[in-house]
């Protein structure tokens, strides 16, 4: 899938530990109540999602220090691995919860401004919107528009944050129905709640660094009282960017509970999540600006502008239940909601054309084509004289909320485990944008609206899934089967882009067979293969623009749909080794894409069309290894690393051509995915002390035409970035504080200049040029955090 284009342009042991160590760091440098009517009065413990305190399940323990470390599953049956805790507390202040998967393989992230501005995220060859990331389980992509962070033009859409969690689980590829999500195409990434704790503790501190940035933070657990745990954070940022005109604030609200039910055989849980973010949005530059007038170069305000505003919100309630010995459920109740608002301004003045070259950004593309006597009752050339300044100021609103349910129930047999359950999202989304000559922009439903659009979804799931464990577990099977379904239905008002008003609905359904196999050789070695199907349903641009669409005969209509969904075919295979803290992996996959989606931008009305783009097949190789080495002899302290490589590829298999993208030819790569990924990194502790380093190569990418939404010939050239930190903890009794941690990061310590965004464009002669956003310089952070 190309990435997207907006609808307007407004928008141990001794020796072998040294030598094993030593090679990877040197390579890597009410529904509720009915629930709990089940429950048996059976006293025995059991697992319940998310608890981290040690519980018991037949006789085996389980404890909060397998979130420790990173890990990756010997026994898997599909391609996964998980971030463990103690990366995630050694992350910079300036990391957020997407950069930090950049110490995974055939992950790339970047972020275009402070606290996940304008976030782009890599998964494999996939970009946002064709894998799904989840919250506990429950989806976090956008309902409508499938990405989760910088979707739709809601270019601050920050909602989880490195607060918010304790763990991350990454399966790679369409994996099993159990954990997958909608739009699991590339993979699911499931962030797993930091958790409340037995016993009361807490945190508060401050950070600084580099381009005035400023946080703080406070952190609460209550501890049990009377069987109630309870955890409370928050955290603000501030920074002014280290481009010009892009400061950021961002301010983080984190609640959890639990509680035990029926005698211990039960729990009650919830999470909620309240995110506000308030910034300005660095826009990509011609290269040849940047050039002329330094790294930080951005437009000056009173050239052009935008002012963004995101509230965002998520709350879960569950009820995990064992109903008798071999039979436990859990279930989610969920709602949700993303309020986005951006004013922006265009100088009607400095326009693309004779004299100046370059395309401003914000710049409503119709200015000069006069769209809108008789679409609306505003007239800007009467009101403003002309076209261009009665539309210079902008007001865009996305409201999008979600609510549903989410049920999950574990059969644990003999020789088997079943998995069943499902689960039901219904949304709806408010999105609109208006133009003016003046601030504040009136907002006029009917007068001065380029739309209105008002859209209902709801997205349905049901699945099954069996592990079946053989020949003493060394051969595990897991066959699974999902049913999707999606019901759309988009309704566009009469404005700008519509001449008349118009509603297009549609539904579709998918079966979608997944297996995987894991075979064990030895207690070190084992092998893996999987194969699975699964579909991405359109997002809502593949609807709203058949609405006012010309006829033969010149007659604004409204087309029925006629994109088809995204199909895809997912093969992976792969080798596992594992001895003592040393765990290596490596894999291979491949997918074949049908239908692929193809978002294209006219040039002259500033209207998006998706178009299916024919097939494509993605596939590549991936190495991960992780050694926890512990204590090795002859050295001090504790030592673990982790290295990985991937070598991607993305080619389209079909020719094909639409009025706006142009022609692909068969063969051709796929833009904006980087062939080779490094990473990797090596921490060492003792007596208080940590030292962590970690590095990350991204290799070249073809370009995207920024408005045709398709490959070109030029390439974005390869990068290196390396990153240090080093913490202290010194113990205190200090009435209740009992530690101070003091850190210190540095980011980019080699001060590569990178692009975060690369896009081909045409100046106003018609010759292509380079415009990007350059990345994070060398920044450097203090914080002190005091533990209670």
């Amino acid at each position: 899938m190309v990435t997207a284009i907006d609808r307007t342009p407004t928008h141990d042991i001794g020796g072998y530990r040294v030598i094993r160590f030593w090679f990877l760091t040197g390579t890597a440098l009410s529904g509720m109540m009915l629930f709990g009517a089940m429950a048996t009065a059976s006293a025995q413990v059991v697992t319940i999602p998310g608890n981290t305190t040690p519980v018991k399940i037949k006789g085996v323990s389980k404890s909060a220090s397998k979130i420790e470390h990173s890990t990756i599953p010997q026994k898997a049956t599909y391609s996964e691995s998980t971030i463990g805790k103690r990366r995630i507390e050694t992350a910079s202040p300036a990391a957020n919860a997407q950069t930090l998967l950049n110490q995974l393989p055939s992950i790339v992230a970047t972020s275009s401004g402070p606290n996940g501005m304008r976030t782009n995220i890599q998964f494999r060859a996939f970009n946002d919107g064709q894998f799904s990331e989840t919250f506990d389980g429950v989806a976090l992509n956008d309902l409508f528009n499938a990405g989760v962070v910088n979707a739709a033009s809601a270019r601050n859409n920050t909602l989880i944050t490195l607060d918010d969690f304790q763990q991350v689980k990454i399966y790679r590829g369409v994996n099993n129905p159990a954990v997958n999500s909608y739009n699991s195409l590339g993979g699911t990434i499931n962030y797993v709640p930091r958790e409340a704790s037995a016993t009361a503790n807490g945190q508060a501190g401050i950070s600084y660094g580099s381009f005035n940035s400023f946080g703080y933070h406070v952190r609460l657990n209550t501890g049990d009282v009377g069987g109630v745990r309870q955890l409370f954070s928050f955290h603000r940022d501030i920074s002014d960017s280290w481009l010009q005109n892009g400061k950021d604030q961002n301010n983080n609200f984190y609640y959890t509970f639990n509680a035990p039910t029926f005698g211990g055989t039960g729990k009650v849980y919830g999470y909620f999540i309240y995110n506000h973010n308030l910034g300005e949005t660095p826009h990509t530059v011609p290269l040849a600006l940047v050039e002329q007038y330094g790294t930080k170069y951005q437009f000056p305000l009173n050239d052009t502008y935008s002012h963004n505003i995101d509230t965002n919100y998520l709350a879960v309630l569950g009820a995990s239940q064992n109903f008798t010995p071999n039979l436990s459920g859990d279930l989610k109740f969920f709602f949700g909601a993303d309020d986005y608002v951006r004013t922006s301004f265009s100088n009607p003045y400095l326009l693309q054309g004779p004299g100046i070259p370059y395309q401003l950004p914000n710049a409503p593309a119709s200015y000069k084509y006069s769209p809108y006597p008789g679409q609306t009752s505003y007239d800007p050339l009467a009101t403003f004289g002309s076209y261009a300044t009665g539309s210079q100021y902008h007001y865009y609103g996305y409201y999008g909320d979600e609510v549903g349910i989410q049920p999950q129930f574990t059969a644990d047999l003999p020789y088997n485990t079943i998995v069943f359950g499902g689960n039901l999202t219904s949304g709806h989304l408010h999105s609109r944008e208006y133009w003016y000559g003046t601030q504040p922009v009136p907002i006029i439903p009917g007068y001065n609206n380029a739309w209105n659009e008002h859209d209902l979804r709801t997205l349905a799931s049901v699945y099954i899934q069996d592990k079946i464990s053989l020949l003493d577990d060394r051969l595990t099977i897991t066959p699974g089967v999902k049913y999707l379904n999606a019901i759309t239905k988009d309704h566009d008002a009469t404005g700008f882009y519509y001449p008349i008003s118009g509603s297009v609905s549609d539904q579709e359904h998918f079966t979608s067979p997944t297996i995987g196999a894991s075979f064990a050789f030895t207690p070190h070695i084992a092998a893996y293969a999987a194969f699975g199907e699964n579909i991405k349903f359109p997002d809502i641009s593949a609807y709203y623009g058949n609405i006012g669409i010309t006829d033969a005969a010149g007659q604004p209509i409204v087309q029925p749909l006629s994109i088809k969904p995204e199909y895809v075919k997912d093969y992976e295979a792969g080798l596992r080794y594992t001895r003592g803290g040393l765990t290596a992996a490596v894999d291979y996959y491949r997918e074949n894409f049908t239908n692929t989606f193809i978002n294209s931008t006219s040039a002259v009305t500033g209207a998006s069309t998706t178009t299916n783009g024919g097939s494509s097949r993605y596939d590549g190789e991936e190495l991960q290894v992780l050694d926890h080495a512990g204590r090795i002899a002859g050295l001090i302290g504790d030592w673990s690393a982790y290295f990985n490589y991937a070598h991607n590829n993305a080619n389209f298999l079909s020719s094909f051509s639409s009025v706006y993208a142009g022609t692909v030819q068969a063969g051709q790569p796929l833009a904006n995915v980087p062939q080779n990924l490094l990473s990797g990194g090596a921490t060492w502790t003792h007596d208080g002390w940590m030292i962590d380093g970690n590095a990350q190569y991204v290799g070249i990418e073809y370009l995207q035409q920024g408005l045709a939404g398709t490959p070109t010939s030029l390439k974005s050239p390869p990068y290196f970035l390396l990153n240090v930190a080093i913490q202290k903890t010194i113990p205190l009794h200090l009435g209740r504080v009992r530690a101070l941690r003091v850190a210190f990061n540095v980011d980019n310590l080699l001060g590569r200049q990178y692009y975060t965004t690369d896009k081909v464009y045409q100046d106003n002669n018609g010759n292509n040029y380079q415009s990007v956003l350059l990345g994070t310089p060398r920044a450097f952070y203090l914080s002190l955090t005091a533990l209670f």
